[in-house]
């Protein structure tokens, strides 16, 4: 059909016009569905204590999502970007906080579960298969702290944290030895432990194995003290689920004052991690109404919930000013951020 110079420009002026029409404008590379209000429904203050480190207005957001078995999440503040692993496809992951994109960090790595990063800065990860755990260097190579405790494999150890002197503090578990899935079905030639480590050691020094199932490990702020969280009723039915908490000696290599912070026998911790006022941040699984994390002050009194719609695993505080959560959440990872930030 030939246009008159008339209709031409009737019909690019009706054209313009529409492009620029608000309704349409607003749409632009958006999905068209209504975002969420605030508060958001993740939020739930049960001591009102936890409105203190409530945000009104921010929403719980999906980074991303693909995983099996998420796990392991540790911040970068000079690279800000978080590590974390997908356990059953060998994989550790990265998300970088400008971008938000995800990628895979390496592969093939002995199905690794917990990360940290060191002194140095330099990444530090617990592997189930081969068990042992393992410190990536600057210049690629990698240098294994710990594979065997008297002369016997390790479990699988799960995770860790990493000591101002250098020194690093691992749970072992087990996990990775049990099934085909995150690691390669063994038995177990050592009881589930907490052990330390350094470069001057040819062996762990065993802190603890009075703990069914140590699993999550955090420091306290000072760093005078660790929290660990016992995933207990996963092999041992008739034992509460634990957060407990020891004393540490100032060289790192002995324990003391063991307290059972946290209990429960409808809840399971798993992953943790404090904030600069001393509270503990843990994932908890336990159903709709729990799946997410708790966050207890010090003394274990539950302040509030983060409601997931997925079983959270892990948690860890990142971004610049380390006021987000990030939480590896079973297939995917979450964000949100808080009126508080990580120790």
């Amino acid at each position: 059909m030939k246009l008159g110079r008339r209709q031409f420009l009737s019909a690019s002026a009706a054209l313009a016009a529409a492009s620029t029409a608000p309704t349409l404008f607003a749409h632009t590379g958006m999905s068209a569905s209504p975002p969420d209000r605030y508060p958001a429904d993740a939020w739930k203050i049960v001591d009102e204590r936890f409105r203190d480190y409530f945000l009104f207005n921010t929403p719980l957001q999906r980074q991303w999502t693909g995983g099996l078995w998420l796990e392991g999440p540790a911040w970068n503040a000079v690279g800000r970007y978080a590590v974390f692993s997908d356990i059953p496809r060998a994989r550790q992951m990265r998300w970088d906080e400008a971008t938000g994109q995800v990628s895979v960090l390496r592969h093939k790595v002995g199905h690794s579960n917990g990360n940290t990063f060191d002194d140095r800065g330099r990444l530090v990860s617990c592997e189930h298969s081969p068990a042992r755990v393992i410190r990536y260097e600057w210049d690629g190579t990698t240098t294994v702290l710990a594979s065997q405790y008297q002369g016997k494999p390790l479990n699988a150890p799960n995770d860790l944290v990493a000591l101002p002197s250098g020194g690093i503090i691992f749970t072992d578990p087990g996990y990775g030895a049990h099934v085909e899935y995150e690691g390669h079905k063994r038995e177990l030639q050592l009881k589930p432990a907490i052990y330390y480590i350094d470069d001057s050691l040819d062996e762990p020094i065993l802190l603890t194995d009075e703990i069914h199932k140590p699993n999550g490990i955090a420091l306290t702020p000072d760093g005078k003290a660790f929290y660990a969280s016992d995933t207990a009723p996963s092999h041992f039915p008739d034992q509460p689920a634990a957060i407990i908490k020891w004393s540490l000696a100032e060289d790192g290599k002995s324990v003391s004052n063991r307290q059972e912070i946290v209990t429960s026998n409808s809840t399971t911790y798993d992953g943790l991690t404090c904030d600069v006022h001393g509270n503990i941040w843990s994932s908890a699984s336990g159903g709709e109404s729990v799946d997410g994390v708790a966050v207890f002050s010090a003394d274990g009194t539950l302040l509030g919930r983060i409601l997931l719609p997925e079983i959270c695993s892990n948690v860890c505080f990142v971004g610049e000013d380390r006021n987000q959560l990030l939480m590896t959440a079973s297939q995917s990872i979450y964000t949100l951020y808080t009126a508080t930030q990580g120790a």
